[in-house]
């Protein structure tokens, strides 16, 4: 018999929360390159990753360490979101430092720090950004009004890494206005330290039978990132990939949504819906 999901503590969300409904689906995963472009194109964020992490010598380890806080933010007890909130949190609190060379309206010798409200938010505004994206894209439309609780909801994450209520946009509709007004502005520019992570994120070190992975990874990001964004990064892009794109996400919207929660949901994901592994508070 399989076990339902109602742990004695689903942590900050649990399944009656859209967080759960939206996070629990593997296809919001296919765009986890695009929030990490759109995050580095910040030329603060890309120094501060450039620079403090292993991003550029173990970029599996990184999005694999990553992803799993992630999911124990979402989907573990209060106690494990607050664990993996924590260990993020003392991870970001030695990365610091200044701005080498001037990029976009960022003169030379600007100071950067990974708590600093503004970075932290548009990391924050990325991931939100991103997922509503990739779960209209690959499984199925959300109305407003989930878009908006998803949105509220995850001012609890926000939170536990850092962001106060005011440093947050009110509502969904703020927030994509935000996205708009960063994607449009020179809060974001090309950069030498933006760009190598880039190519390390689409074509990191693998075996020679996983690179199509790789290319078709390439497409789903060039796919979901704004143009000004892959202009950036220097990505070409044709209408004509963006149509037949579009024309098998169609596809994909039809069959996701009645395939079977087993083949939906990541191992890692389930096991934590379900209480497995997960310290009771």
């Amino acid at each position: 018999m399989r076990r339902p999901l109602h742990p004695h503590n689903p942590g900050y969300y649990g399944p009656n929360s859209v967080t759960w409904k939206i996070g629990r689906e593997w296809a919001v995963l296919l765009g986890g390159t695009r929030a990490v472009l759109m995050q580095i194109a910040h030329p603060l964020v890309a120094l501060g990753v450039s620079n403090h992490s292993n991003y550029m010598t173990d970029p599996f380890g990184r999005a694999s360490r990553t992803f799993i806080r992630g999911e124990e933010l979402v989907f573990g007890t209060t106690r494990c979101a607050r664990g993996a909130a924590r260990t993020i949190n003392n991870q970001h609190k030695h990365v610091h430092g200044t701005l080498p060379m001037s990029a976009g309206r960022f003169p030379e010798g600007t100071p950067y720090d990974a708590r600093d409200p503004e970075l932290l938010l548009w990391v924050h505004a990325t991931l939100v950004d991103t997922v509503l994206l990739c779960y209209q894209t690959f499984v199925q439309p959300l109305t407003h009004a989930e878009e908006e609780q998803y949105y509220q909801e995850s001012k609890i994450s926000g939170h536990l890494l850092g962001l106060l209520p005011e440093h947050m946009p009110a509502g969904i509709d703020d927030l994509k206005d935000y996205v708009s007004r960063m994607v449009s502005s020179a809060s974001l520019a090309p950069t030498l330290q933006a760009r190598e992570l880039a190519y390390q994120t689409l074509f990191p070190p693998i075996h020679s039978a996983l690179r199509p992975l790789m290319h078709l990874n390439l497409n789903i990001t060039n796919a979901l990132l704004p143009q000004t964004v892959r202009e950036i990064y220097g990505l070409e892009w044709k209408r004509s990939q963006q149509l037949a794109f579009n024309l098998s996400t169609r596809s994909m919207r039809l069959i996701l949504p009645h395939m079977p929660m087993l083949l939906r949901e990541l191992p890692l994901t389930r096991s934590l819906m379900r209480g497995e592994n997960r310290e009771a508070v």
